[in-house]
């Protein structure tokens, strides 16, 4: 005899075990840890603009469908929750996650300005006879720098040193034009001192021949003290030509020199950011100058940096001309402001025209820091 039964088939219910304690408590010290350094980094997130924050939304909010797709597959807890639920707990990890990473390195370079600072030698040079004082230098740098140097240079004319600048001459119209295409090769634009200055505005520092009119008076009275020691781009022209002559290898990388750059060039890049940010608000422009500050800093050549491609005509060739001159000079004490990239060759220039030469006191000057703003109140005056 058949009996019917009312009990109804049995529907498999997925139970995911809940996660050990372990586990929800490393969970809880990560969302705090990324909620606390997104909260950091927010001040400079909405420094650049709400433009940029909304962007890190939108691919939080693609990157959030990837993830709650993949954890529903792979985690069973996942698996029982709603997929928005578990979309927007993806949307707000993602959002803290590329915050932060688009922050941090603001706070870097923010910090290495002074964790590793940009510096520059002021190195004794004598072989008995002569005696030469080189500062290095940089074109773009601090104020306080500026007027080390200054107080130096001013302190050398004191005690009967001449001092020998650096800046390649352009004394004719063909030195000149050549100047020109060199310059479009190195920054990407023909006036080299104005590009300069408009990076050190940027950057919230100071283009050095701004400081150096400031001995323009002593120039005027006493010339002969005062001499530019670099050669004329003609030169630097001859020495360019006959390197393509000579040098099959130095032929072959410079093949394709003084030809138009792609819009993609990376000084033109660098020119267009500058101008961008020249526009921009305030808090744009202060992001801007800790970022620059900090790829100063960083970009700063070291004994181990490989050698620039024009670096046998802008450097070792000028090297040569600047060792020959101090040797012939009626002068025998000279102080030099030069690129610190070039006293390293210059020294073992002179010691090849005289192995007398040797290095007696060094001391580093620190040519990066952060600008300062200095605000006092006079009280009463307006009574």
């Amino acid at each position: 005899m058949k009996t019917l039964s009312n009990t109804q088939p049995s529907r498999a219910i997925s139970t995911a075990s809940p996660p050990p304690l372990w586990r929800i408590r490393l969970h809880a010290i990560a969302w705090f840890v990324l909620s606390v350094a997104f909260m950091l980094g927010l001040p400079i997130l909405l420094g650049w603009g709400y433009g940029l924050l909304t962007l890190l939304v939108l691919v939080a909010a693609v990157l959030a469908i990837a993830s709650a797709w993949l954890l529903r597959r792979l985690a069973p807890i996942a698996a029982a929750r709603p997929f928005t639920s578990v979309w927007l707990r993806a949307l707000l990890g993602w959002t803290l996650i590329l915050g932060v990473l688009v922050a941090a390195p603001f706070y870097y370079l923010m910090v290495v300005t002074d964790i590793r600072p940009a510096t520059v030698p002021q190195v004794t040079l004598t072989n008995g006879s002569r005696h030469v004082v080189f500062q290095g230098m940089q074109h773009i740098g601090s104020e306080h720098f500026y007027k080390a140097v200054i107080y130096d240079v001013e302190k050398a004319l004191s005690e009967g040193y001449v001092i020998y600048y650096e800046g390649v001459q352009t004394l004719t119209p063909d030195s000149k034009a050549f100047f020109e295409k060199l310059s479009h090769e190195l920054v990407g634009g023909s006036d080299l001192s104005g590009t300069y200055k408009s990076i050190g505005e940027v950057c919230g520092m100071k283009f050095q021949l701004d400081y150096f009119g400031l001995l323009d008076a002593d120039k005027a009275e006493h010339p002969k003290r005062h001499v530019i020691a670099d050669v004329d781009a003609i030169q630097l022209k001859s020495e360019y030509d006959r390197l393509m002559r000579v040098d099959p290898a130095f032929a072959k990388a410079h093949a394709n020199d003084f030809q138009p750059k792609p819009a993609t060039n990376d000084n033109a890049f660098i020119l267009k950011t500058v101008e961008w940010l020249k526009n921009g608000s305030e808090a744009q422009k202060t992001l801007g100058g800790v970022a620059c500050r900090g790829l100063f800093t960083l970009s700063q050549p070291t004994q181990h940096s490989p050698p620039g491609r024009l670096e046998p005509v802008i450097l070792d060739f000028r090297n040569r001309a600047l060792a020959k001159q101090i040797m012939v000079s009626a002068d025998d004490r000279i102080f030099i402001t030069y690129g610190s990239a070039h006293l390293p060759g210059l020294v073992a220039e002179l010691r090849k025209l005289d192995s007398k030469w040797a290095v007696g006191s060094v001391k580093w000057i620190r040519t990066i820091e952060h600008p300062e703003h200095i605000e006092g109140k006079l009280q009463g005056l307006n009574k």
